[in-house]
């Protein structure tokens, strides 16, 4: 099909509606997922129809597929979370405790530490959470906090404008994206070896990990709830163009501020729920490159929130290997973790787009060379981009025609036990020549990058039992942003199981030293003020003062410096500053 290219001078809007009419079947497999959605809901409410239950499909193993939830507007949505979200983590909790201790008494003995995590921690956990749950109700539904933060958000928010918005970031990008579509040197047997961490790339790989949480997710709940309406009367391809709208607009800032990049984007898989954790694709039209991102949970989505707070670790070796955590697992590869009849495959999803999205690229572009592939997340988006990253280890021939590069984790918990990090070192030198490596940036004192609590050791390892409360481990390849008082702005050290190398940080295509502030704003619609509660305004004109007139930076810092760290523009800002530090070295 024949594309004209719209005229340089028209506005941003009508180039992305040009985009639409022209090249919206990018949206064809999302609408696919939330139609299927749609229809495993409007099924279930048909069979639970003469309940009346905040959940639904509660009753131990759900043989019905997926799991569902009432959302404010009465409309059930699919969630990751089980039915009755609080009291199913409390019966997996002991469930896991009784279980622990059944089949290994013997450790309160032999593993004296870990027996005192889990009985401490399990129960402290279930008390913790349901206070949370409590607090954040109320703030929420009965205090106002929702309404605040949505006007906060789209008034002040626009992702972080001096790192998404500004003309450096932008000129960052676009210098980067012809190194992202360049194969990978051929490595070489030597008696040393090497990789380069590009600071060019890392950054670039930042901005993409922190834009991806700019979608509307209430957009993405219309087009849902059009197709689980289940009304005969109204005319199908008249709903499934809404859907369609729904999910475009739902991305729009995203695409608009990606465009300025040169690059394009849309999404993949909403990943077992529905507004929360998805997975989209940015892609060039003028390089063989596409950069996989997942976005992390929404903080105040609680059900979400229990998901991913859990111990408990999963056994991956139908896809992965070892044992990962349950919720991130879940997440991402088809399982029976919330029913044996759910038959939703993110992981299906999100090969059949990349590789779909390579074939296209290799023929706009009249090549035969391989599509070059990295991955990208921040958060939980970063330890689901660790579980994709492993099976593309594993099984590189799925890539059809593309070839698998680096992964940049941003800020990622420990995903897997130590049988999943051995595992995981072992195929990064499968063949020994093999150059994909997980980078894993750590900026300074990221509680987030502590968690979940592990010993993270191959000594203790070799001994330590498969169920002990702290059988976790990192992968890849620590790159650490340091404090400012250290002699150098990085530090570099492999995971516990992953061979040591030496590591070449180069400035990579960018070579600006100053740190983004020239913004370009978008074009958005302000909220009003007229439904915030009474107190709103004092906490706006509060968190204004401490935030040189922007609420949200205010706010940011009355955060901890262990939360801090984890904030994404805070990161790029660090990996800056190691750009300055190796400038100048490089000048001496």
């Amino acid at each position: 099909m024949t594309t004209i290219t719209p005229p340089a001078e028209w506005t941003e809007d009508e180039q992305d509606e040009h985009e639409f009419s022209n090249k919206s079947r990018s949206v064809f497999q999302h609408l696919r997922e939330l139609k299927s959605l749609a229809r495993a809901a409007v099924s279930h409410r048909k069979r639970q129809q003469n309940q009346s239950r905040l959940y639904f499909g509660w009753g131990g193993e759900d043989e019905d597929g997926p799991t569902f939830r009432l959302n404010q507007n009465g409309v059930l949505e699919p969630s990751r979370a089980h039915p009755w979200p609080y009291l199913r983590y409390v019966i997996n909790t002991y469930k896991t405790l009784f279980l622990t201790f059944y089949f290994n008494w013997t450790m309160i003995f032999t593993q004296p530490l870990s027996s005192l995590a889990f009985v401490i921690a399990y129960p402290a956990a279930v008390v913790l959470l349901l206070l949370f749950e409590i607090l954040l109700k109320v703030f929420l539904e009965y205090l106002g906090g929702e309404e605040l933060f949505q006007y906060l958000s789209h008034n002040y928010g626009q992702g972080a404008p001096e790192l998404l918005l500004s003309y450096e970031t932008a000129n960052l990008v676009r210098a980067t994206v012809p190194s992202l579509g360049k194969p990978a040197p051929v490595a070489e047997v030597t008696s040393e070896r090497r990789r380069t961490f590009d600071l060019s790339i890392a950054q670039t790989l930042v901005v993409l990990a922190a834009l991806i949480y700019e979608r509307d997710a209430s957009k993405v709940r219309d087009a849902f709830q059009l197709s689980a309406q289940d009304d005969k009367t109204q005319d199908p391809k008249k709903i499934e163009a809404q859907m369609h709208r729904c999910v475009w607009e739902s991305e729009r800032r995203i695409r608009t501020v990606a465009a300025r990049w040169g690059l394009h984007f849309s999404g993949v898989s909403e990943l077992k729920s529905l507004g929360g954790p998805f997975c989209g694709i940015f892609w060039s039209e003028t390089e063989p490159v596409i950069v996989v991102a997942f976005k992390g949970t929404t903080p105040t989505n609680y059900e979400e929130f229990l998901v991913d707070a859990a111990f408990q670790r999963s056994d991956a070796r139908s896809y992965l290997y070892g044992s990962v955590h349950q919720g991130f697992y879940e997440s991402v590869f088809p399982t029976s973790g919330f029913g044996k009849s759910d038959t939703r495959d993110p992981y299906g999803a999100i090969l059949e787009a990349v590789n779909e999205k390579a074939a296209q690229i290799k023929r706009s572009l009249g090549i035969d060379t391989p599509v070059q592939v990295w991955i990208t997340g921040h958060s939980l988006g970063a330890a689901m981009s660790s579980l994709l990253f492993a099976r593309w280890l594993k099984c590189p021939e799925e890539l059809a025609g593309c070839v698998l590069r680096d992964c940049y984790v941003i800020g990622t918990p420990a995903v897997g036990d130590n049988d999943f990090a051995s595992m995981f070192a072992s195929h990064t030198l499968s063949p020994v020549t093999r150059t994909s490596t997980l980078w894993r940036v750590i900026n300074k004192a990221d509680l987030f990058c502590r968690l979940p609590p592990g010993y993270d050791s191959r000594t203790i390892g070799h001994y330590m039992s498969k169920t002990d409360f702290f059988n976790y481990s990192h992968v890849g390849h620590a790159i650490q942003i340091a404090y400012p008082w250290n002699s150098k702005p990085l530090r570099m050290y492999p995971s516990s199981y992953q061979p040591t190398m030496q590591v070449d940080i180069v400035l990579g295509a960018w070579r600006e030293e100053s740190v983004p502030s020239s913004i370009n704003p978008l074009q958005i619609s302000h909220v009003s003020s007229r439904d915030l509660p009474w107190w709103a305004g004092y906490v706006e004109k509060l968190a204004c003062a401490l935030g040189g007139g922007n609420p949200i930076r205010g706010i940011e810092r009355l955060y901890p410096f262990l939360i801090k760290d984890h904030i994404p523009v805070h990161y790029f800002e660090g990996l800056q500053n190691a750009r300055v530090y190796y400038k100048t070295l490089i000048d001496e």
